[in-house]
């Protein structure tokens, strides 16, 4: 199961062994909360900044390690307040442009490639529409443009800001490709090469600042990655405290799903594309407005841990290895874990991260079974495999529309997917077509 859960035996590298298959009635939805639900912006920052960490695969923790080094300089400086705590958040979502693994290794390894500046328009572009993050938006865009390059339209502020994200992500650059085991070790080569670029790449002031405060052993001692998470747990970041409602909380999820459908040119589109038939299907089953803003929200953002796996595996033109297939099955298990420590989105974390979970308790990665499947995590599975298969995939191309229902019948009959979530995905077969293929 690959690419948005192609249940083609031909695609699957060691498919798991088979448990009785049981009740495949829907059960009753779960009572929701009477409450509108609210969303802790700051809890869902820190989720985006988790996911983006994933796709350096081996280098976890560079947007996280850059916020330390940006921070730490700034406060030299006399920035503080409101001001230090957007230069952490830009700092933690500075390469959110970035979603495949060979383009982050290209950026780490060759500080003067050619597309540097192709990221950060693209998350430039993805911040306009966000009230809260779009004033994070200039600093971003220009992190990776000299200090003497800046354009004169820009405040001293965001100047200042994107200058500091241009150190710390060089500075992180040169740690990663020397080796994060020892940082202290590597303190003396990295400072000299830093202070050689002030003027024309970094401002003096900047680099003078940065010379201060890593002349500390504890600097660099800080940033071994058994300390970097502790870090981030103490920034209180109170400008970034604050609560939005879920239907706001539905941009950011789209802003996600943007990011994650990114990797590849196979996968355009598919999380839009899950959401939007996991919501229909929500609405023929009479879900509330909660639930059915839900069910989208985890549609949106299911393949988020999908970042992790390596550019060579998501787009390999033939059958996975047992080795490669380990990799892909992880994503599910991540999508778990960056969703789930969101206050309010427990639930949408299961749904969206079962999505690869079957009622015969053979799917991956809980081994969950009919039992412990809600209907919404039923609904997104069924969408999951209804989009991946109108889709064309670099092992196959896109399936009709008929051979699309007999593949879900096959699913059903075999106790993968729900068969009344089936029916009613089969019974409005065009609609679903339009809901699964259509880009709004």
């Amino acid at each position: 199961m690959r690419g948005g859960a192609d249940y083609t035996a031909a695609q699957q590298a060691a498919p798991p062994p088979r448990a009785p298959v049981v009740s495949l009635t829907i059960p009753a939805p779960a009572a929701l909360p009477n409450m509108p639900l609210r969303i802790d912006l700051k809890s869902a920052v820190l989720a985006l900044s988790d996911a983006l960490d994933l796709v350096g695969v081996n280098d976890y923790q560079h947007g996280k390690r850059v916020a330390m080094i940006a921070r730490e300089t700034a406060a030299p400086l006399g920035v503080s307040g409101h001001a230090l705590d957007d230069l952490v958040v830009a700092c933690l979502m500075h390469d959110l442009g970035v979603s495949s693994t060979a383009e982050h290794r290209r950026l780490i390894l060759d500080a003067d490639c050619n597309d540097r500046q192709s990221h950060c328009q693209r998350a430039w572009e993805l911040l306009q529409p966000f009230a809260h993050l779009s004033r994070l938006a200039e600093p971003i865009r220009w992190h990776h443009t000299p200090w003497a390059d800046l354009p004169d339209g820009i405040g001293e502020p965001d100047r200042l800001a994107a200058n500091l994200i241009l150190l710390a992500d060089r500075v992180d650059a040169m740690l990663v490709s020397s080796g994060l085991d020892n940082p202290l070790f590597h303190a003396a080569a990295i400072r000299d090469e830093i202070a050689s670029l002030a003027g024309r790449h970094l401002h003096p002031e900047i680099v003078r600042a940065f010379l201060g405060v890593s002349a500390r052993a504890a600097f660099w001692l800080a940033l071994a990655p058994t300390h970097v998470r502790s870090w981030l747990g103490d920034q209180a970041l109170p400008g970034w405290s604050v609560t939005i409602d879920f239907p706001q909380f539905r941009h950011v999820a789209r802003l996600v799903s943007s990011i994650v459908d990114a990797k590849s040119h196979f996968t355009a589109a598919h999380s839009l594309g899950v959401a939007q038939l996991s919501r229909r299907l929500g609405e023929q089953m009479g879900f509330g407005d909660l639930a059915l803003a839900e069910v989208e929200v985890a549609g949106l953002m299911h393949d988020i841990g999908k970042l992790c796996v390596p550019d060579e595996i998501v787009e390999k033109p033939a059958r996975l290895t047992t080795a490669e297939f380990a990799v892909m099955e992880r994503h599910s298990f991540e999508t778990y874990q960056i969703l789930r420590h969101v206050p309010g989105l427990e639930r949408v974390a299961e749904w969206a991260a079962f999505h690869h979970e079957t009622l015969d308790g053979g799917g991956y990665p809980f081994r969950r079974t009919a039992e412990t499947l809600s209907p919404e995590a039923r609904i997104v599975a069924v969408a999951d495999v209804f989009q991946a298969l109108a889709q064309v995939r670099p092992y196959r191309s896109a399936q009709g529309i008929e051979d699309i229902a007999r593949t879900l019948d096959d699913c059903a009959s075999r106790g993968l997917l729900d068969r009344d979530i089936v029916a009613l995905a089969r019974g409005d077969l065009e609609g679903s077509w339009r809901a699964a293929t259509a880009v709004h």
